[in-house]
């Protein structure tokens, strides 16, 4: 079915005031299902949070004689916007080093090969960069508003606009923009963050960042770090599902920053967001023939992001870019801010494409992965690499499966519950491979502590997987990278790090099954909201679908059901019957009601399932029309008595030193699983239980141990028909002397909290120290006093949970704290 509300909508002025040309109707469309209280609640904050770093960094500059601007070469700038963990200045720096022909965007403009007439009209971009857009020059027309109030004007900005809309008359047309008929909405990078929000809350769906941080003050850990910045870019597209910002990977790979790795790991910044588009930079390419057709750029960011995900995402031409600068007149620039517009302003011809045929909008995990499913093959082995992402950008080929949705190709936007698993099955067509690809808008990741070079920890929190089979064939993984290894070939697998999974058939023929389901028990705010395109098939007017690919049932239960949808694409309206077949043996199965002639759902029931032994039952449910028949595939999984063991991971048997914030977790078992005991007790018997719980998914987190004790700690896994056996017991010491004693501090007070800024301790007698510790126990800031009243500055961390340990006189207490 389509995708169900995601976030409750309030009424609420925001302070950017953001105007579209796309119509009232169109943008409250986009917002509808946004939660505007919280963006106004981000855009203020946002605001606060620049205002805040920015004065800290002047002053810091007056002390150290920091320049607040530099001039770049070729019309750039680096703007002095904070500074970082390790005390140096935090500058952004615009990344500067025929587009449309590269990419294909030439092919849908009037008069191109595609038939298709995108242009961009009425259609808005929005850019954030380094400086103030030059609106009167002539390439722009006035098509561009400057949303404030920047100092001076930029060429950088100003060329970076010509490539997005410039017109297509002046200069012979030498310097036509990739949406050379829309207008543009300009913002200073300097509060981009809270400027973001606020468009995003109007409507925006997509903008252009040509910029980052200098990679020259940044430590080696920071490279492909998942940091505050990154994370912020998730919280914002998550929050606002239709905005897609496009960041440019950077120019840095001949800086010698990181000279161990081979030209890889060069990513900062927005770079590693997870729900951003991020472009790298190649040459251009005036007909492509195969993959060495494109041509790296000599100084384009190469990935990966440290925990592996395939990062930049995307190519397109950033050499030598012919665009306005000045008041008249042109020139070539390169760098990835060159390659980056280029992209931005092609995609919002997706955007006009499927609005033209569908009057709604796609949502930015559908346009991100229409880039990347239609993107032409580039660098020396089949599947994406970190150095052209998923390969060369095809806006032809993009727009191609828009116009064909519903003939040869697909695309869906769906939402997946907890312990869902969505299936419907394709005909090949024969030709052509068939490919499959899923993308997410995904929750926002945990900060990793700081410091810590090439931390492999997934950023990635709902974690979908996209399965492709034959009935009793193959199934078909989705590819994968290495980050133990940039420079290797991908390969296919299980992906458990990034949130887009393609999968590619060659010689495809027949009927295929796709599924798409997620890892863990429970889903982060229990759903995921996906796009799923699929194209090398044969039409598709009707859809017949499951969102209860796998259903289970308990040996002694009678019956089972499923419920089947039906979707229709417009113009088909013929009446579907419905049969079912190949049933387990001893038992029935009807579908009520056994037809339908618009969409909606029908129910499968299946009698008589208390005669099966355990095991995977798969059902086949047929609709069919007068034209057309869709198959689709579930699966009953009868469950027994006997529940498999799991075995604990962390903390590991008779570990030491452990701190009073532990995350304990065990193995998943397999997926007959649906929850899990966890004991935590004072001895080996467990008759002095100190904490129970019962969680779903493979981990708990316990606050409050005894330091200096010894613990016990044991897991059982239960499936919904059966009570599991406690795993073998494990041990641990928790760090300090056994005797302090906890929780009791006098007079203690921790506010106010939640915190923003500063964190007020106080307490009767004299504090000796602070430590703020994050959900895994590792301390992220630590204070030292000798007063009874102390401040921390907590303004860096990211927003989420912490544990505050305060000790005095002997004496510890861990408070929970919340950083707004």
């Amino acid at each position: 079915m389509k995708k169900s509300t995601w976030l409750f909508l309030f009424s609420v002025f925001f302070t950017s005031s953001v105007l579209f040309a796309q119509t009232l109707a169109e943008r409250e469309q986009i917002i509808s299902n946004y939660d505007l209280e919280l963006l106004s609640q981000m855009e203020a904050q946002y605001a606060l949070e620049f205002a805040r770093d920015k004065q800290q960094a002047l002053e810091l500059a007056a002390i150290n004689g920091w320049e607040e601007v530099i001039e770049m070469p070729n019309g750039g700038i680096a703007v002095l916007i904070g500074v970082f963990e390790n005390g140096k200045p935090k500058y952004y720096v615009t990344h500067n080093r025929e587009g449309g022909i590269t990419t294909r965007t030439d092919r849908v403009h009037t008069g191109g090969s595609a038939g298709l007439n995108l242009n961009g009209e009425n259609m808005v971009l929005g850019v954030w960069d380094g400086g103030r857009v030059r609106g009167t020059h002539p390439l722009l027309g006035n098509r561009v508003t400057q949303m404030d109030n920047p100092a001076s004007f930029s060429d950088h900005s100003t060329h970076v606009a010509g490539t997005m809309i410039g017109n297509g008359t002046e200069q012979g047309g030498a310097a036509k923009g990739m949406a050379h008929l829309g207008s543009l909405q300009a913002w200073d990078f300097g509060s981009d963050n809270s400027e973001m929000t606020g468009a995003a809350a109007g409507g925006m769906l997509v903008s252009n960042h040509s910029y980052g941080f200098d990679i020259n003050n940044l430590d080696l850990w920071q490279l492909g770090f998942y940091d505050s910045t990154s994370r912020l870019v998730d919280v914002l597209t998550y929050s606002a599902p239709y905005y897609l910002p496009v960041f440019s990977a950077g120019n840095d790979r001949q800086s010698g920053v990181n000279p161990g790795d081979g030209g890889y790991d060069y990513l900062t910044d927005r770079g590693l967001a997870k729900n951003n588009l991020v472009v790298a930079a190649v040459n251009e390419v005036l007909v492509y023939v195969g993959p060495n057709s494109v041509i790296m750029s000599s100084f384009s960011s190469w990935g990966p992001a440290d925990d592996g995900r395939i990062k930049p995402d995307i190519s397109a031409k950033g050499v030598n870019m012919f665009s306005s600068v000045g008041a008249t007149t042109y020139a070539n620039f390169s760098g990835t801010s060159m390659a980056t517009p280029n992209t931005s302003g092609s995609l919002i011809l997706l955007q006009q494409h499927y609005n033209n045929i569908n009057s709604t909008y796609m949502l930015s995990s559908s346009l991100r992965g229409l880039a990347l499913h239609t993107a032409d093959e580039a660098g020396t082995t089949a599947g994406p690499d970190y150095r052209f992402g998923w390969g060369l950008l095809n806006i032809e080929r993009a727009a191609e499966v828009i116009t064909n949705n519903g003939t040869s190709s697909v695309i869906m936007e769906e939402e997946l519950q907890n312990g869902e698993v969505f299936t419907f099955s394709v005909q090949a067509d024969g030709v052509n491979p068939l490919v499959a690809s899923l993308t997410w808008t995904d929750v926002q990741g945990e900060l990793l502590p700081f410091g810590v070079n090439d931390d492999s920890t997934p950023s990635l929190i709902n974690d979908l997987d996209l399965r492709v089979s034959q009935d009793g064939g193959a199934t078909f993984m989705p590819w994968k990278l290495d980050p133990a290894n940039f420079s290797a070939a991908a390969t296919t697998g299980d992906n458990i790090v990034d949130n887009i999974e393609k999968i590619e058939i060659a010689g495809a023929s027949g009927e295929y099954i796709i599924q798409v389901s997620h890892k863990k028990s429970v889903l982060v705010n229990d759903s995921q909201v996906f796009s799923l395109i699929v194209t090398g098939i044969d039409k598709e007017a009707m859809t017949v679908s499951s969102h209860e690919g796998i259903k289970e049932a308990c040996a002694g239960d009678g019956s089972a059901t499923f419920n089947i949808d039906l979707g229709f694409n417009d113009g088909f309206s013929e009446t579907v019957n419905f049969t079912v077949s190949d049933l387990p043996a001893g038992t029935t199965g009807s579908v009520a009601p056994s037809s339908l002639n618009s969409p909606g759902t029908a129910v499968l029931t299946v009698n008589g399932i208390g005669a099966l032994t355990p095991g995977d039952y798969q059902i086949k449910v047929t609709g069919t029309a007068t034209t057309e028949t869709a198959n689709v595939y579930v699966i009953l999984r009868v469950l027994g008595t006997t529940v498999p063991d799991v075995g604990l991971i962390y903390p590991p048997d008779n570990a030491v030193d452990l701190p009073v914030v532990i995350e304990f977790s065990w193995e998943l078992g397999d997926e007959t699983i649906d929850n899990y005991d966890f004991e935590l007790a004072r001895d080996e018997a467990f008759t002095n239980i100190q904490f129970s719980e019962n969680v779903s998914v493979p981990n708990v987190l316990i606050l409050g141990v005894t330091e200096g004790a010894e613990y016990f700690w044991r897991v059982k896994p239960n499936t919904v028909c059966a009570d599991g056996d406690y795993s073998e017991v494990f041990s641990f010491t928790v760090e300090g002397v056994l005797g302090i004693n906890d929780l009791s501090i006098e007079g203690l007070v921790v506010y106010p909290n939640p915190a923003q800024d500063i964190l007020n301790v106080e307490a009767a007698v004299p504090i000796s120290s602070i430590e703020v510790m994050n959900v895994l126990g590792q301390v992220v800031l630590s204070e030292t006093s000798t007063s009874n009243k102390t401040q921390l500055n907590i303004s860096r961390l990211s927003a989420g949970t912490y544990f505050a340990r305060v000790t005095a006189e002997n004496n510890t207490s861990v408070v929970q704290i919340v950083k707004k």
